[in-house]
């Protein structure tokens, strides 16, 4: 049953989800459509795909800067819900107290804060506190969580022993906390004394409608069997047995409080008298587990009934059952008490979790004996890591069930199981700091001025060779565009012609010196020669734009390589990139160190508790049944002593 004053991380960031999505920070102000600043984009992204540790993390880096500007007190209410869920507690109350200081915060604001700051003390047990911060919320908070809250006062009334005054009508506005209000303030009375009012209350839940969800029907049911257990001791408690005998019959016979239900079934029986008609309803609950009080008690009930029946040589046959099956229960549970070491249990919290589905088979059993301390850790609850998965601690034992089913213990198992995985990362970073380290080392010892002073020399005979390249090239340029020599930049084939063109002119001033006529060959000549020269000027800007790029290429060339040759230097005299580094890694060596020995012995303390509540647990079972193995060897004694008066001497 889900306890009335327990929120899960889950409800809590969907509750806070639903209240911080578009506060009124003012009347005046519009309903954002868009986000105004972009780590609070982040955060909200993270925090919708319930990765809230991400999202923690981007709202407290933005504070330690400069805030998140523009949205109000949304990015305060979120951080805030999400510590509480974590139980990060100092930090969730330092956020709130921060806004209700602020008294122009707007109303709906200021009331979060006060119920979420409520929710903090009741967590601590400060209950007036609580009780002072919940009474500070206006009338007009969010209905749902209003619920919630009321609910929450209900629970203090109830540790406060003030709660004559509450009656079922008043729990009808709770909404889906009714049920449990109504079974906490029944459970109440009844510690009280108070068995009317209790079976009020109890009246009222078995009354209930059952959801059509079936999820929603399974808890109901299970509520409602609940009480009607209890109205029937209830009435048990004032002799009205007949009435007891009545909800008892209403208990389910698969449900979870059937053992109850048929034990006191017996007891309401044999209060009337009526012991054969006790005996049946016992003979049905001895047929089930043996680790169940209540099947354990009904060992020693039915020889007692036989004894009112007459039927001692029955009796003394049922009481000497009920030895050798306690004697095997108490041997069982001493078995498991040795094999539950602080060990085991260390290496069972910190072995991999497995499927939900996969752990139902092993808790079902494979042909081992149902008293096999066999557990596993499945994941199928709420992580602090990521809320919907957490790793929890089952198994298949009955007189570890109840246990494990306590908050306080699978509190303690996450804990510890958070602890394991923090020890084994530092387990692991301590080698990579160490190589890192060695690296860093090696880096700096190889870097010798020797091989420093190679790399320069390869570095200027470049700067040298292309130092000669530019000037060749700059001087080449220079003369073609002082000169206007189209031809020296014109293609291949161009130049080719021009070549024979001046053959051409050479020979015509050798025929011309013979005597030979030349002036229509020289007319011809010089018009092709006119033709080139207009090709090549054409080209001649591209041509000599592509010479001055090229000649930019090594300019440019030779300024990396004077940087290049400055920060070599810079490196070899001082290794500025190195010393840090490895001032640094020391630091984290040492922190890392100092983190791992503090998280075993965390470690062993957090494993040492969980072995003391194990043990705990058992040893209260285990006292139990010497108690019930003690009446039963009394019992048979007190049998013979009887019988054997009656042989005569």
């Amino acid at each position: 049953m889900r306890p009335l004053l327990w929120l899960g991380r889950t409800s809590l960031l969907l509750a806070l989800a639903g209240f911080v999505c578009f506060p009124a920070a003012n009347a005046a102000e519009k309903m954002k459509t868009s986000v105004a600043d972009l780590r609070y984009g982040v955060a909200l992204y993270h925090y919708y795909q319930q990765d809230y540790i991400p999202a923690l993390s981007e709202l407290m880096v933005a504070d330690t800067r400069d805030g998140i500007q523009g949205h109000s007190d949304n990015p305060e209410l979120i951080a805030g819900g999400i510590s509480l869920a974590f139980g990060m507690q100092h930090h969730a109350e330092s956020v709130f107290t921060t806004i209700l200081q602020d008294q122009r915060r707007p109303q709906s604001v200021r009331d979060a804060a006060w119920f979420y700051l409520g929710k903090l003390h009741y967590i601590r047990g400060d209950f007036s506190a609580a009780e002072q911060s919940f009474a500070r919320v206006s009338e007009s908070f969010k209905p749902a969580l209003r619920a919630q809250l009321q609910a929450l006062q209900f629970n203090i009334r109830i540790r406060q022993n003030n709660f004559a005054g509450i009656t079922p009508e008043d729990v009808e506005k709770l909404r889906s906390w009714n049920p449990y209000a109504l079974y906490n303030l029944g459970a109440a009375h009844a510690r009280a004394g108070n068995f009317k009012s209790a079976q009020e209350f109890f009246a009222e839940l078995a009354d209930i409608n059952i959801s059509d969800l079936p999820k929603r029907q399974k808890e109901q049911w299970a509520l409602q069997d609940k009480a009607y257990t209890a109205l029937g001791y209830s009435y048990l408690a004032e002799k009205k047995y007949r009435a007891a005998i009545r909800e008892f019959t209403k208990v389910r016979l698969e449900g979870a409080f059937s053992n109850q239900a048929l034990l006191g079934y017996g007891w309401a029986a044999v209060a009337q008298e009526e012991y054969d008609v006790a005996l049946k309803p016992w003979q049905v609950l001895r047929q089930r587990s043996l680790m169940q009080p209540a099947v354990q008690e009904s060992l020693l009930a039915i020889p007692y009934a036989y004894e009112k029946l007459n039927a001692q040589g029955e009796a003394v046959a049922a009481y000497q059952t009920a030895e050798e099956l306690l004697a095997r229960e108490i041997q069982l549970i001493r078995d498991m008490r040795a094999t539950l070491t602080q060990g085991e249990l260390l290496t069972l919290v910190g072995s991999d979790a497995v499927a939900q589905g996969d752990a139902n088979k092993i808790l079902r059993g494979d042909g081992t004996a149902e008293g096999s301390p066999t557990a596993v850790i499945t994941d199928d609850g709420q992580n602090w890591l990521k809320l919907d998965n957490t790793s929890v601690i089952k198994t298949r034992s009955t007189y570890l069930k109840e246990l494990f089913a306590k908050t306080r213990f699978q509190t303690s198992v996450l804990d510890l199981r958070d602890l394991l995985r923090m020890q084994k990362l530092l387990q692991q970073w301590q080698p990579k700091l160490e190589a890192y380290c060695e690296l860093l080392i090696e880096k700096q010892a190889s870097r010798s001025r020797h091989e420093q002073q190679a790399a320069q020399n390869v570095l200027a005979n470049k700067q040298q060779s292309l130092i000669a390249q530019r000037d060749q090239l700059s001087a080449r340029i220079n003369n073609i565009a002082r000169d206007g020599n189209y031809i020296a930049l014109a293609n291949e084939e161009t130049r080719a012609l021009y070549a024979r063109i001046e053959r051409g002119e050479n020979t015509i001033r050798q025929m011309k010196a013979a005597g030979q006529d030349i002036v229509d060959v020289e007319t011809r000549l010089k018009m092709f020669k006119g033709i080139l020269l207009w090709r090549a000027a054409q080209d001649f800007p591209v041509r000599i734009a592509e010479e001055r790029a090229q000649l930019k290429t090594i300019d440019d060339a030779l300024a990396s390589i004077a940087d290049t040759r400055k920060r070599i230097d810079e490196v070899t005299l001082t290794s500025v990139d190195i010393q840090p580094a490895i001032a640094r890694l020391d630091e984290l060596r040492k922190e890392v160190a100092g983190n791992l020995l503090q998280a075993d012995a965390m470690v062993e303390q957090q494993s040492k508790m969980l072995r003391d509540q194990v043990d705990e647990q058992l040893a209260a079972h285990e006292k139990r049944l010497n108690n019930y193995l003690a009446q039963a060897h009394l019992a048979v004694a007190r049998l013979y002593d009887a019988e054997l008066r009656k042989q005569p001497e």
